[in-house]
């Protein structure tokens, strides 16, 4: 039997049914009208997800997604987009399908190192006795490159929510738990794997998986899905009757640049079910690639009864990308590409480098890649050309270069640094792709703020599924700061106007009430579509909010305990200071102890005849008296009698050497015979010896 039931960020799930339901029945509402009120209806793409799998007797979760419209804390009623479960069911395997948020999102959350995770639950598995010895956790099943990206994404994303001072949700201690060597069965494309597990099984080991086949219940196979460099889909194989089942929540049959095409035609032709998700844009984004509906009661101006936008293909979008980029460097405006830290954006770098190398631009404009793991990313893509489309490995192995040596991209990992590459280059027009495909935190964020009161910059969002509501992970954040600044009497108020570093003036500062609950990439998006529905271009200048730290001095109840704090720990250092130095003494009379003792001990043992007098005088010497003497380094004892030269000494014969008797020669060296007594003994030296 096959059971499917959605854990969370399924549309199949019943808070979402019931909150459809409502917005349906309500005949005062329009919901093409309403597409920007109820996230629900105009998100561009599904939320991630977490799905739990039974067949063959065993029960599997099929991926664990989190992103910022995912709630934080352990109020699930203020989840932006549905309820989300305190854990997760007890399985015996954990399938990740890709390196992205949306995927892999969650294992930090639910099976983090730390004793409590984020609602206080240990992480524990169906199998308790199977993995008590090890961890309690149970197997997660991945390629090679979605467990190396997938944990720099994790990691990009835990630096763009901690130096903004919000909570990812989990440290950087639960990410390297999670993608330990013990954790992850890292699997190749069509290399199977047996369930349930040995109890003397390792799960790092899938190799041992080809013995006693007769004891399992289950196969699973990886085939390759596009998308992302190691993102796949999965074949459950039942072994009792080979039925088989498919789950391919993401998959892309087009060929690109740097992946290949979706093998699913291939493998599941035979499948008895499929499970996936449905692909494409949703909400007012997926209105505009629909033909006209039958209802009049629609804002969108349909020409001619045709849909507004054409189905996107791969050469024509390439172009078009490339050619907006062009017109913004043409009036010396930087374009600023908003993407995430390992996935699509290994595609994005192989394009605009080969524009970029084959038309010269590299003189005239820049083109930059912005990232706290950028360096980590491009090092794990650059070993990692097996898992790629195959002109890739082709170029490689003719020595025609590496095709990701980027020679025009110049990799940052902070703004900082990119504004010395933008100084160096006297100030030229820059393409710049910037971690934080949502506009709320990272490197993209800050050059939006930089860059946004500029009519001729262009920000390009590549990424639609990362325009997700905000969720309790911001609006909480928010809620604090704005409760304990009423408290404390240093309210920001909206008329007030925020600034930078510099004290240059950024936005107006808007109260806590007045926030979006849309991402900021998640508001352009919807100008941009409201734009294009109206038949008209997007205007120049939209209204947005942006999320900017605000930094304001400590008062009260927050700068005393902050000052206790800092006494705390000045008096801890100093006390660790004092039992340093302490110690440093201790160790300093113990060993001018050792050293009188030592000195006696040489003198009383001092062989006779054997340079005494030095000693002697050594010892006697009263410009030495009160002053400490250093241990020697050597015993003098041992240096003579072992520098002493042992003479050897030969007889001298006058006769010839074998004349009238039998020669030998010693077989060990000088002095040694094997002969008869009496014989002349010659060495390797051709010396002669008297045998003993």
């Amino acid at each position: 039997m096959l059971r499917i039931t959605p854990i969370y960020g399924s549309s199949l799930s019943k808070s979402l049914k019931g909150k459809h339901e409502t917005k349906r029945n309500d005949s005062d509402s329009d919901v093409d009208e309403n597409d920007g009120d109820d996230p629900l209806e105009w998100l561009s793409s599904p939320v991630p997800s977490c799905t739990l799998v039974e067949y063959a007797g065993l029960k599997l979760l099929l991926n664990a997604g989190w992103d910022e419209s995912m709630p934080s804390n352990g109020d699930r009623g203020n989840s932006v987009v549905q309820p989300v479960p305190e854990e997760l069911p007890d399985v015996d395997a954990v399938l990740i399908t890709d390196s992205t948020l949306a995927s892999l999102g969650a294992l930090p959350v639910y099976f983090g190192a730390s004793k409590e995770s984020r609602w206080g639950r240990k992480p524990r598995s169906r199998n308790n006795h199977l993995h008590a010895k090890r961890r309690s956790n149970p197997p997660f099943l991945a390629t090679y490159p979605t467990v190396k990206m997938g944990q720099m994404t994790l990691y990009d994303h835990h630096a763009s929510l901690s130096l903004d001072g919000s909570n990812p949700g989990f440290s950087l201690e639960d990410v390297d738990a999670v993608f330990s060597k013990d954790s992850f069965v890292t699997l190749k494309y069509s290399q199977t794997f047996y369930l349930p597990l040995d109890d003397d099984h390792d799960h790092g080991d899938a190799q041992r998986h080809r013995k006693n086949k007769k004891s399992k219940l289950l196969a699973i196979t990886p085939h390759l899905a596009g998308h992302v460099v190691g993102g796949c889909y999965y074949v459950l194989k039942r072994l009792t009757d080979d039925t088989q089942v498919i789950l391919a929540p993401i998959y892309h049959h087009a060929k690109e640049k740097h992946l290949a095409g979706c093998t699913l035609h291939k493998f599941g032709i035979n499948a008895d079910a499929l499970v996936t998700m449905p692909g494409g844009p949703r909400g007012l984004l997926g209105k505009l690639y629909q033909p006209p509906p039958k209802s009049s009661h629609t804002i969108i101006q349909y020409n001619k009864g045709k849909p507004i936008l054409s189905p996107p293909m791969g050469n024509r979008s390439e172009a078009e990308l490339i050619e907006s980029i062009m017109a913004a460097l043409r009036r010396d405006g930087n374009v600023l590409l908003p993407v995430d830290a390992s996935g699509r954006v290994l595609e994005l770098l192989l394009v605009l480098d080969r524009h970029w190398e084959r038309q010269r631009l590299s003189g005239a404009y820049n083109l930059c890649w912005v990232g706290p793991m950028a360096y980590n990313t491009i090092e794990f893509a650059r070993s990692q050309l097996e898992w790629m489309a195959e002109p890739l490995g082709a170029q490689f192995d003719s020595q025609r270069g590496h095709p990701y040596a980027l020679k025009s991209v110049r990799i940052c990992s902070s703004v900082s640094e990119l504004e010395g590459v933008i100084e160096t280059s006297n100030g030229n027009p820059t393409v710049v792709l910037a971690s934080g495909p949502t506009l709320d935190h990272g490197p993209a964020r800050d050059l939006l703020l930089k860059w946004g009161d500029n009519p001729d910059n262009l920000v390009l969002i590549t990424d639609s599924t990362r325009c997700v509501p905000r969720g309790d992970l911001w609006l909480a954040h928010q809620g604090e700061r704005h409760e304990k600044a009423i408290k404390e009497e240093r309210r920001v108020l909206p008329e007030e106007k925020d600034t930078d570093e510099d004290g240059k003036i950024v936005g107006t500062a808007i109260s806590p009430s007045d926030v979006s609950s849309y991402t900021t990439a998640s508001q352009l998006l919807y100008q941009w579509c409201l734009a294009k529905a109206g038949g008209e271009e997007m205007a120049d200048v939209v209204a947005i909010d942006v999320h900017v730290p605000h930094r304001a001095a400590l008062a009260g109840a927050e700068l005393k305990a902050f000052l206790a704090e800092e006494e705390a720990e000045r008096l801890r250092i100093h006390a660790e200071a004092e039992k340093k130095a302490m110690m440093q003494e201790i160790e300093q009379a113990k060993g001018r102890l050792r050293l009188g003792e030592d000195e006696a001990m040489g003198g009383s043992s001092s062989r006779s005849g054997v340079t005494g007098t030095s000693v002697s005088k050594g010892v006697g010497s009263g410009s030495s008296i009160g002053r400490p003497k250093k241990k020697s380094r050597f015993d003098q004892n041992l240096f003579i009698k072992f520098s002493k030269p042992i003479h050897m000494t030969f007889d001298f014969r006058e006769e010839a050497v074998g004349i009238g008797q039998p020669d030998s020669v010693a077989k060990y060296g000088i002095g040694e015979s094997v002969g008869r007594a009496g014989d002349v003994v010659e060495d390797d030296y051709g010396i002669s010896v008297k045998a003993e």
